[in-house]
């Protein structure tokens, strides 16, 4: 697709090309810009932003995205500008996102459903498959003793389902795609998939809760357990039709978490649920690494975490490594949890110590961050 800039485009461009701007070396033949679509002028002609100057441009009849780039052709009065395709990557999982957005919910109100059938007798009266799935799915949950050492939460994030075709691709002896979390969620709805579907009259399940999605861009946001539904022995259709919406929020869910982990950029979105004392919590994760700077071997890393269960309230938190130097922030809910978790300074600085680490600061504040990022502006500032 061309694009050719017109008018006081070309004048601009005259300018830029006699050399009398600064513009004149970022505008020569083969040189790729990035341009912007800032609106349309009275007589319908697109205003552009290309290369740090404001243009005009007849593109009747084509269709832009907000921001694309462009290789320069031809200079001279009337320039030419091929408009170059998106990257093939980045439109593949801007349609993946779209797609599974309206679909996604928190992870609180399946596991709110499994919790309930681990103690009502309900769970007899489910078909044999169903009651299998669900097996796997409860096997394929972490329990906090397996993300309290290095090697259980390596394990964990393996496990969590963001990884599971990469395991599936390059399997291994020790892949973990066998009990991974996505695996069980796919089998679950399956399994769903083959059951009859309900009978007439049946009420229609609740629709899916606005649970933030996991995005590498928005901060995160502790999950809460979801109330238990109140599952009677009279309503398994209504329980299997409940269990499908969920089953497919949080399959689109972990999805969307793949989707935004991307390695080029050093961003990693990972949630692992968790079984708790009556019912299961959701432990956020946002990994990410930095560049290194200069002299420097390795880059920082940063980990944003999120979690809320009942005995603690919501609880986020922001570490920061840059070897050998730690930084710990947290934040909690409740007074008392931040009494308890200043309690640990000390064991965790000699842990750290013990490791070759220096807790370089550590800071736990009583209230929950307000951001408009994915990280505080505390955290920002400090990395500036």
């Amino acid at each position: 697709m061309i694009i050719q800039p017109t008018s006081l485009a070309a004048q601009l461009w005259a300018g830029a090309a006699a050399g009398t701007t600064a513009a004149a070396d970022s505008w020569r033949v083969g040189t790729l810009l990035t341009a912007r679509v800032m609106g349309q002028n009275d007589l319908g002609k697109l205003l552009l932003e290309i290369g740090g100057l404001t243009v005009e441009a007849d593109a009747s009849g084509t269709q832009l995205p907000p921001q694309f780039q462009v290789r320069v052709l031809t200079q001279g009065a009337q320039p030419q500008l091929e408009v170059l395709p998106g990257n093939v990557d980045e439109r593949v999982a801007m349609q993946g996102l779209r797609e599974r957005l309206p679909q996604q919910n928190g992870y609180a109100p399946l596991l709110g459903v499994l919790a309930a059938l681990g103690r009502r007798p309900i769970a007899r009266l489910l078909p044999a498959p169903l009651r299998a799935a669900l097996a796997t799915l409860e096997a394929a949950i972490n329990k906090p003793a397996d993300v309290s050492s290095p090697m259980g939460m390596k394990e964990a994030i393996a496990r969590s389902g963001t990884f599971l075709e990469a395991h599936l691709a390059q399997p291994k002896e020790a892949t973990p795609a066998a009990d991974d979390f996505k695996a069980a969620l796919l089998a679950l709805r399956r399994t769903l998939a083959d059951l009859p579907a309900a009978r007439p009259g049946i009420a229609m399940p609740r629709p899916t809760a606005d649970t933030p999605p996991p995005l590498a861009q928005r901060p995160l946001v502790a999950q809460a357990r979801a109330a238990e539904p109140p599952v009677t022995e009279e309503d398994v259709d209504g329980l299997v039709g409940q269990l499908r919406v969920d089953t497919r929020a949080a399959l689109s869910r972990v999805e969307i978490a793949q989707l935004e982990s991307q390695p080029q950029a050093g961003v990693w979105m990972i949630e692992i649920p968790l079984a708790g004392v009556r019912g299961y919590d959701v432990l956020q994760l946002r990994i990410e690494e930095g560049k290194p700077g200069p002299g420097e071997q390795d880059g920082p890393w940063t980990v944003g975490f999120a979690i809320d269960p009942p005995s603690l309230g919501a609880v986020q938190g922001e570490i920061q490594l840059r070897v050998p130097r730690v930084s710990v922030r947290l934040w909690a809910q409740h007074a008392a949890t931040v009494m308890r978790l200043e309690n640990e300074f000390v064991s965790l600085r000699r842990l750290l110590e013990k490791n070759g680490l220096v807790l370089d600061q550590f800071a736990c504040m009583h209230g929950l961050p307000v951001s408009t990022g994915a990280y505080s502006a505390v955290l920002l500032e400090a990395r500036a």
